[in-house]
This record gives structure tokens, sequence and C-alpha cells, in this order.
């Protein structure tokens, strides 16, 4: 009886406050046999975020190269090639962004 008047006050309060009376709940989700028998997926999501950090650190020291540049044309190498990993570094974290979305999709067969 209690517990039913906190639960109509709590939703009477949510719906004066939020404006919204619907409660979400987290499920923990267990690990599929195909996650198990075969990690491909697990693999592919770990090398790609490893090579995306790898990109990351290059970008940073390409970054302090272009300051230490003498000549203007060191200077331009080290901007392009700078640029050039700062982008791979971004499409990867795309690529990850669409994998990790997959996985928290209803009904996603990995």
């Amino acid at each position: 009886e209690q517990a039913k008047q906190v639960s109509d006050r709590l939703k009477l309060y949510s719906k004066n406050a939020y404006k919204k009376t619907k409660v979400t709940e987290e499920v923990t989700r267990t690990d599929t046999v195909c996650m198990r028998e075969n990690d491909f997926y697990v693999d592919t999501v770990r090398q790609f975020r490893d090579r995306r950090y790898e990109y990351k650190k290059l970008t940073k020291v390409w970054g302090k190269r272009i300051g230490k540049a003498t000549t203007p044309q060191q200077k331009k190498e080290a901007e392009d090639t700078a640029l050039v990993y700062d982008s791979l570094q971004v499409a990867h974290k795309c690529i990850l962004n669409s994998f990790y979305g997959y996985v928290m999709r209803k009904g996603a067969r990995w």
C-alpha cells in the first residue's frame, strides 16, 4: 500500500516537474551465442579503436612538428600530414560510433 502511494506521488511529481510520466528502465543484456563462439565483431571493434588511438597520437606528433619546422616546405609537409592523420582518426571515430549504435539496435545479429 505504501509503495503504491510513493509510486503515485512520484508519478505526479514527475508529471508536474518534467512534463512526462513514462519511466524508462535500463536492461542489462547478456552476450549472445555469436559473441561467445565467434568474437569477430569484438576483435574488429578493438582493432578500429586501437588504430584510432594510433592516428590520434600521430596527429599530436605531427602537430608539434609544425611548430618546430624551420622552412616553409617542412611546415607545409607537417600540416598536410597532421591533417591526414586527423581526418583518419575522425573517420575511425564515426565508424566506431556506427558499430556501437548497431549493437544497441533491437534484433541486431552479431
